[in-house]
């Protein structure tokens, strides 16, 4: 095996479309990262056959806050109150504060609700060599992915697609880079739109920033866990 980097961070999203979780260990079942996405929901005016929220809505989504309290999912709201995911004051929250004014209905689920594949990948260079080509910051919590690894050059997790990564406890697969949408230009504090980051994803790397995997092998991973390559 080829030693490639180390763990640099380690995310959860607890519910889709929400801000994220920072931890220090995040264990990963066989289905993904455990409590990772569990919790979404479904709008009435999403566009037939996405039923997980509206465009208009999305964005706001950004604003509420969810994180794993044992075995309670917990929503912070942009004006500071907390609720339990399963309290009917929040959706009655949302619904007053999201655009649209839809009906809005919990989806709960035993396995992550993603787009593709359970786990997102990106390398800390990659973030790197992005703000260089813009010439500005750029927060990787944009990408919102699960593992943040330590790698020394801008898209080196490209090169994994198709091998297994050895961390921890846990052995995953790399399947494919991952395609971007337009919720990469929203501001993770602020939700503000950026549309020159998407104009600048398709025109230079084809629209594909990080990688996708499954999950191998259960297990722990921590900060600072070396990753492997085979």
């Amino acid at each position: 095996m080829q030693r490639v980097g180390e763990m640099a961070e380690l995310w959860r999203y607890p519910v889709k479309g929400m801000r994220g979780e920072s931890l220090r260990t995040l264990h990963l079942d066989a289905h993904g990262v455990a409590g990772d996405r569990r919790f979404a929901i479904e709008s009435s005016g999403a566009p037939r056959g996405k039923p997980l929220l509206s465009g208009a809505e999305r964005a706001a989504m950004l604003l509420y806050q969810a994180r794993l309290q044992g075995d309670s999912t917990c929503i912070t709201t942009p004006r500071g109150a907390e609720y339990a995911a399963d309290d009917p004051a929040l959706l009655a929250d949302m619904r007053a504060h999201l655009p649209g004014g839809h009906e809005l209905s919990w989806v709960r689920s035993t396995t992550p609700q993603t787009d593709v594949r359970p786990i997102a990948v990106l390398g800390t260079g990659t973030a790197a060599q992005l703000a260089q080509e813009l010439g500005r910051t750029i927060d990787v919590r944009r990408f919102r992915a699960n593992l943040l690894l330590h790698l020394s050059a801008g898209f080196l997790e490209d090169a994994l697609v198709g091998r297994e990564l050895h961390i921890g406890e846990a052995v995953l697969r790399c399947t494919e880079r991952t395609p971007r949408c337009r919720v990469v230009t929203l501001d993770p504090v602020t939700a503000v739109p950026d549309p020159a980051l998407m104009k600048h994803l398709d025109r230079v790397h084809g629209g594909r920033v990080g990688i996708y995997a499954v999950v191998v092998r259960p297990g722990q991973l921590c900060i600072g866990d070396p990753v492997h390559a085979l």
